[in-house]
């Protein structure tokens, strides 16, 4: 087969050069002088492909061209001369100037054909998110088509691949995806051995599409798929290599386009339409060693692919490595047969076992490498050490230093890094990817490297594969410059048992991904591993030391994101409590500051907001002991303070910390800081809290471009700024426009948060205060209605969340005519918030108002009156004379006895005279007064 040997040498030599893009060697053939002829990317391709024979020159040019980028740098004339050779024997061999044309698989086409607009590899999909196709992909003709058929069966399934390793799922998968994309609108490739990296791969695909993206990359993948469900256009989407169903069937869209899973794991069989992918035929594994192997006659490939059980990993393996050596097959039968008696007795199989043949395979190979260099061969050792997605070549840089010699000089130099994978690839024990800057090795090849080694030579092995994690480590997780790094690092961390790991630099890798996971909003995957590190350390007795308290930390937090409240209290309340007893730690130590920290924040969640309040002022006090006034810890715990100060009602505390801490961070940091930016929307919330409506709205709204421009668009930082300038516009009675942006609000934080998200609950509440003063009094009943509910199952019927909820449902209950209902709702709020955070607080305050109409609507107007007389005292001292809820309750009280004497009178008429000052001549809650209605004190609770 001339041809076949043409194309498997040309494949040869474009893998050592890297496998660059086609455009790429037409340039560079256009550059060089000595070229004998130029050469278009089209026709590259072509060539490449085997699709059309070209007359020589033009072969010559790119074979030229490869040999110059090749990293074992051939002799080009050697190069030139031996493709001559292979050409003129293809020439000879045929009747016609063109080779045979490929075997046609009916109703599939070729990519290249793909309409215009379809979302394929063609139109540069990221690395790794499509496979590269393989050119010399062989047989599978009725596997190939029964997948076609099984996907279009009714009703809609996912199909299963299942088979043994080595058996080709990935490959048969890859090569359907390829030949079928011209169909589809898009077509997404997901790694599913960890649920962490199926997530991300989600989230990936809608980014590109652009569809909405939350902080939180669990609901970012939950609103892919259920695009994906609704009608996304015709998709196509493998889940590669899948682990047990109950980790990843959530990840699954459950309708809409065609779903393909790749798995070995028989529990997967009643879950889709299952559909079996065996060895090869014995047709195809000649086919393949005759168009691979090196001038392998079909005799010699029958007796072949006999002693390799047709297995295709095996075949492959074979075929790459005799045809780089040119072993005949005699001799290599030999030496496989020397081989499986070794391998039989230390593995002791059974015959038949299809784990020999495979091993058998690259064992030889194995010996081959070390026999030629042994650097290559601890490189190959350490790559079996890690995981079986692809490893970038510039991590295997990166982490050089601390890999003792002869391997790690090989690491430090480019050009013998890149001659160690041409070595290993060109005896097929590993494939190049992503342009050429990652390797990827089979997980059957890496085991059965690991297992054949000595158990000194694999102890060594994974050390270097820790070594080389932990030095690639970038440090400051949080900065979004060191995440490629750590994406790269991530899927290697288990394969290489970093968590069974005792030195400090292995553990704090794992501490330093959990944090980086949480950063990009992988909550979820930042909780296993931490959870795993804390046991595995706990369970090694170093509980106490600092690096388990730091992922106890990373745990209790990523609890808390994922709004397993409860669990993540518990945690650290015990860590907390055990570090304020031991003599190394104290309750000033930072460690112990930042758990405490941590439990302040879930105090506010639980509505204990003078626990939250006493906390902060310790933490506060004890930062400034041990760390400076000036300090960045200092003063994040003073912005905590505020938030707390802000909770219990004291906004003109929190402003003045506000606006301190906004000063300096303007002068520390600048003014388009995020953590300026963040000091200056809390202090519009302080505004806002003190009733300064207006002075609020124009705070917010100065920043507002900067925020959009230094986060991303569904930051919860930037949300909860959206709502202070839609509570700021309804204040200040532009009522259509905080409606328009309050529905905006609500639906872009309920797709980025989920529906049980604190401030998916607060848009929520605020978009119905919207349709409330927007008269669209109904649709605000519904609104509230949900948001009372959601809120009472997720925070508890007495948190002061699920109170402020409810006081407002009573108001538009009250609006409705709905006066049993609103007064049973209204009166028990102002009872629990009263026991909950006492008389003095504003939402108390707000609530009694609400009561008082209540009584007032039940006729009961003496006790309204006393009721509104206490509350006006009340609001004065806590909330000041000129607060719009003061004003309000005085104009209530005044209308309610505006037929008794000049006194009363005076005061209606006083206090809607300085509400008009305060929110303007044509403010609707000015002209209600006027007409002599009573008015509500709605509550918009500040987050938490």
């Amino acid at each position: 087969m001339p041809h076949g040997e043409l194309q498997a040498e040309l494949e040869l030599l474009y893998r050592a050069a890297g496998r660059p893009p086609y455009r790429r060697v037409s340039a560079e053939i256009r550059r060089q002088n000595h070229m004998p002829d130029t050469v278009s990317h089209e026709t590259v391709g072509s060539i490449l492909r085997g699709d059309v024979r070209v007359r020589w020159s033009k072969l010559e040019s790119v074979v030229r061209q490869l040999a110059i980028m090749a990293v074992h740098r051939p002799d080009q004339e050697e190069e030139v001369r031996r493709f001559h050779a292979l050409w003129l024997a293809m020439v000879d061999g045929q009747e016609t100037d063109q080779p045979p044309a490929p075997k046609p698989v009916d109703e599939f086409t070729p990519v290249d054909a793909e309409r215009p607009g379809a979302a394929t590899l063609a139109d540069g999909l990221p690395p790794g998110i499509t496979p590269q196709r393989n050119h010399a992909f062989t047989g599978r003709r009725d596997l190939l088509h029964q997948i076609s058929g099984r996907l279009a069966e009714e009703p809609w399934q996912p199909l299963i691949l299942h088979g043994l390793a080595g058996v080709g799922k990935s490959q048969l998968a890859v090569e359907y995806l390829h030949r079928s994309a011209h169909r589809y609108d898009i077509v997404w490739w997901i790694t599913a051995e960890d649920p962490s990296r199926a997530t991300a791969a989600l989230a990936t695909l809608g980014e590109r599409r652009e569809w909405p993206a939350s902080y939180d990359m669990a609901q970012t993948a939950r609103t892919v798929l259920t695009r994906l469900e609704s009608g996304a256009g015709r998709w196509l989407i493998v889940y590669d290599n899948a682990n047990a169903p109950d980790e990843i069937v959530p990840l699954l869209p459950q309708a809409g386009g065609h779903l393909i899973v790749t798995t070995r794991d028989a529990a997967w069989l009643n879950q889709g339409r299952a559909l079996e992918v065996d060895v090869f035929t014995r047709p195809e594994s000649i086919d393949l060693l005759c168009a691979r192997g090196h001038q392998i006659m079909r005799e010699e490939a029958d007796q072949l692919a006999a002693r390799l059980g047709d297995l295709p990993l095996a075949l492959e393996q074979v075929a790459a490595m005799q045809s780089a050596t040119r072993t005949p097959v005699v001799d290599y039968l030999q030496q496989l047969d020397e081989r499986e008696a070794a391998l039989r007795l230390l593995m002791s199989t059974a015959p038949g076992d299809y784990r020999i043949p495979v091993a058998t395979a690259v064992t030889v190979a194995a010996e081959r490498i070390r026999r030629e260099s042994t650097s290559t061969a601890q490189l190959l050792e350490l790559i079996s050490c890690l995981g079986a997605e692809p490893i970038s070549l510039t991590l295997l840089r990166s982490g050089s230093q601390p890999i003792p010699p002869p391997l790690g000089r090989l690491l430090e130099l480019p050009d013998a890094l890149e001659q160690a994978v041409w070595r290993l690839r060109r005896y097929g024990l590993v494939k190049v990817v992503d342009d050429g800057q990652a390797l990827q090795v089979h997980r059957l090849v890496q085991a059965i490297v690991r297992d054949a080694l000595p158990a000194d030579a694999r102890a060594q092995a994974y050390t270097n594969a820790r070594r080389l994690l932990a030095a690639a480590n970038p440090g400051n997780p949080t900065a979004p410059l060191t995440w490629d790094m750590y994406g790269r690092i991530g899927p290697h961390l288990r394969p290489a048992g970093m968590v069974d790991a005792t030195d400090p630099d292995s553990r704090q890798v794992l501490i330093d991904q959990a944090t980086y996971l949480s950063e990009i909003g992988d909550f979820e995957g930042s909780r296993r591993l931490s959870g795993d590190a804390l046991d595995q350390w706990t369970r090694h007795g170093a509980a106490d030391d600092e690096q388990s308290l730091a992922s106890l930390q990373r745990l209790a937090a990523a609890l808390k994101d994922l709004g397993r409240y409860g669990e993540a209290y518990r945690l650290a309340d015990e860590g907390w409590r055990r570090l304020v007893e031991h003599p190394a730690y104290g309750v000033h130590h930072p460690t112990t500051l930042q758990l405490s920290d941590l439990l302040a924040v879930l105090d506010r969640v639980f509505g204990r907001y003078a626990d939250a309040l006493r906390r902060d002022r310790q933490i506060v006090e004890a930062y400034q002991r041990i760390r400076g006034a000036d300090h960045t810890a200092t003063l994040q715990a003073r912005n905590n303070l505020a938030v707390s100060l802000r909770a219990v009602g004291d906004f003109q505390a929190a402003h003045d910390i506000d606006t301190e801490l906004a000063d300096l961070r303007r002068s520390a940091v600048g003014p388009d800081h995020q953590r300026t930016l963040l000091s200056v929307s809390n202090l519009a919330r302080d505004l806002y809290g003190l009733g300064d409506y207006g002075a609020s709205l124009d705070l917010q709204q100065s920043i507002w471009p900067t925020y959009q421009s230094r986060l991303v668009r569904r930051h919860p930082h930037l949300l909860a700024a959206t709502r202070t300038i839609v509570q700021g516009l309804r204040k200040t009675g532009r009522l259509t426009e905080a409606l328009d942006l309050g529905r905006q609000l609500y639906l872009h934080c309920q797709e980025s948060l989920g529906t049980e998200h604190e401030l998916t609950l607060a848009a929520k509440m605020t978009y119905a205060n919207c349709l409330y003063a927007n008269g669209e009094v109904y649709k605000a009943s519904s609104f509230a209605s949900e948001a009372v509910d959601r809120y009472r199952r997720t925070f508890g019927d007495r948190n002061p969340l699920t109170l402020a909820a409810a006081t407002n449902q009573a108001i538009i209950l009250r609006a409705l005519g709905e006066r049993r209902q609103a007064r049973q709702i209204g009166e028990v709020s102002f009872q629990a918030l009263r026991e909950v955070v006492g008389p003095d607080h504003p939402y108390t305050i707000a609530a009694a108002v609400g009561v008082a109409n209540d009584l007032v609507l039940g006729r009961e107007e003496d006790i309204a009156r006393r009721r509104l007389a206490g509350t006006l005292e009340d609001a004065k001292r806590i909330l000041g004379e000129q607060h719009p809820d003061t004003l309000i309750c005085a104009i209530n009280l005044g209308v309610l006895m505006s037929r008794g004497s000049p006194e009363s009178r005076t005061l209606l008429d006083r206090s809607i005279d300085q509400l008009r000052r305060t929110l303007g001549t044509g403010h609707p809650l000015v002209a209600a007064a006027v007409a002599g209605k009573a008015a509500e004190c709605d509550i918009e609770p500040p987050p938490v």
